[in-house]
């Protein structure tokens, strides 16, 4: 569930870079202090991580950087809350606690030599983001590859860089849309959900990937539904209900299931049997 000796205490990190993806959020590149932990340290795409100021507080983050990178790992961080802007106002330099990797990931193994479509609306990219690196990373042992992004507008768009560089690869076909498109905007408009009719996805031997706001996926799972793809061919992240990481505080416990242990990722085969349904 975890990599080092107590789940319950965080790690020292310093922070390495600090890079601002959009008007206000921004990507933290980090590094634990001691080096064998950082060499120890591994995730799978969906994970998260508790990142806490002391003396202030902490928070769930998706990581968002490849699970092959080593060396450190990326957390992007959205300030909604009083501590997501105390973290967002912390410089190169700045040490902060880590606990974790907390939760299951996406099955990546599982999606060997099957296509594959990466679905996301606004922060959610941050946790996608993982998942495209681990799989782009080792192309040549899945099928094609597809991905769809929302966001409200062209200048919120997350990780614009690495969207650009996945639009040129071959076998990756890469959707944007916007809700509100600016003058210079050239790419689609409106909800990303309505692309899913317009793209002409394969059904056999696919699996889709999903991370973002509840009424967002609530809407795209419908969709993927109706167009063939069966429950299990469906794997959500409710990463927005995770909490303490360990299930101990029941802030994630929804049914018999506790988000941060067994999830935040679940097929749509558990989500049905949770009955889950939120706007």
């Amino acid at each position: 569930m975890h990599d080092f000796e107590s789940p319950l205490k965080p790690e020292l990190a310093e922070i390495l870079r600090v890079k601002q993806e959009t008007p206000s959020i921004k990507t933290f590149t980090v590094r634990f202090l001691d080096k064998k932990k950082q060499k120890q340290f591994s995730f799978l795409p969906g994970k998260f991580m508790m990142a806490s100021i002391f003396g202030f507080g902490e928070m769930p983050i998706s990581i968002s950087s490849s699970p092959y990178q080593k060396d450190s790992l990326q957390l992007t961080v959205n300030p909604v809350g009083n501590i997501s802007r105390k973290i967002c106002s912390l410089e190169k330099g700045s040490v902060i606690g880590l606990r974790g990797p907390f939760g299951r990931g996406y099955p990546i193994q599982k999606f060997r030599k099957k296509n594959i479509v990466f679905f996301s609306g606004g922060c959610g990219m941050a946790s996608m983001r993982s998942a495209v690196f681990a799989v782009t990373a080792k192309k040549e042992l899945f099928g094609k590859l597809f991905l769809f992004h929302g966001c409200k507008s062209p200048s919120e768009l997350l990780f614009a860089e690495d969207i650009a560089k996945w639009e040129k690869e071959e076998n990756f076909n890469v959707f944007v849309s916007v809700d509100v498109p600016s003058p210079s905007w050239k790419g689609n408009s409106g909800f990303v959900t309505d692309l899913i009719g317009k793209v002409d996805l394969p059904i056999e031997d696919t699996f889709v990937l999903m991370c973002g706001p509840q009424a967002m996926m609530n809407i795209a799972i419908e969709k993927f539904k109706g167009h063939g793809f069966k429950p299990e061919q469906l794997y959500s992240s409710l990463e927005r209900l995770m909490h303490c990481g360990v299930g101990k505080c029941g802030h994630c416990n929804i049914g018999k299931e506790f988000v941060c242990v067994h999830g935040p990722v679940f097929s749509g085969l558990e989500l049905e049997k949770m009955h889950l349904k939120e706007g």
